[in-house]
């Protein structure tokens, strides 16, 4: 068997090739894409969306705890790169004052919402405001529409 090829088992090379063919199928897992069930949708309107998203910013600003009860538990707010807790949570506002959302969309897909908000922040003394933008991303569970992740970064000079 001289010229007859073998690997590093001294098996003949083919059935090698098998085996490691039989390996590798063995390995992988069969993924089953399901297609959405027709028909599903949010419930819940772009307007009732927008309108806890302004409470949201409102209630903050005014250093309501109520604002709380918008949020998931396990929501994560992120203003100007850093991970917010407790008001004030988003970028620009500070304690007291008022916001206002300047313009505002809102995207629903099946039990998820993205909101995208302009707002502006008036200090209580008026010579400080401050212009931000926001991500929001609701859930409707069980308790209705909650936030569970927001991100806000103040507007630069040239973006107002």
């Amino acid at each position: 068997m001289r010229g007859s090829a073998r690997g590093a088992l001294g098996l003949p090379l083919p059935l090698p090739l098998l085996l490691a063919a039989l390996v590798v199928a063995a390995c992988v897992r069969r993924t089953q894409h399901l297609a959405p069930a027709a028909g599903v949708a949010a419930l819940g309107t772009p307007e009732l969306i927008q309108e806890i998203v302004r409470e949201a910013l409102v209630l903050d600003a005014a250093g309501d705890r109520a604002a709380d009860t918008l949020y998931a538990p396990e929501a994560l707010v992120v203003a100007n790169a850093r991970t917010r807790f407790a008001a004030p949570r988003f970028a620009g506002v500070g304690y007291g004052g008022r916001v206002t959302v300047a313009a505002s969309s809102v995207t629903l897909e099946g039990r998820f919402a993205w909101i995208l908000a302009d707002y502006r922040w008036i200090g209580s003394q008026r010579s400080q405001v401050e212009a931000g933008r926001a991500t929001f991303i609701c859930e409707q569970q069980p308790r209705g529409w909650k936030i569970i992740h927001a991100h806000s970064s103040q507007l630069l000079p040239w973006d107002r």
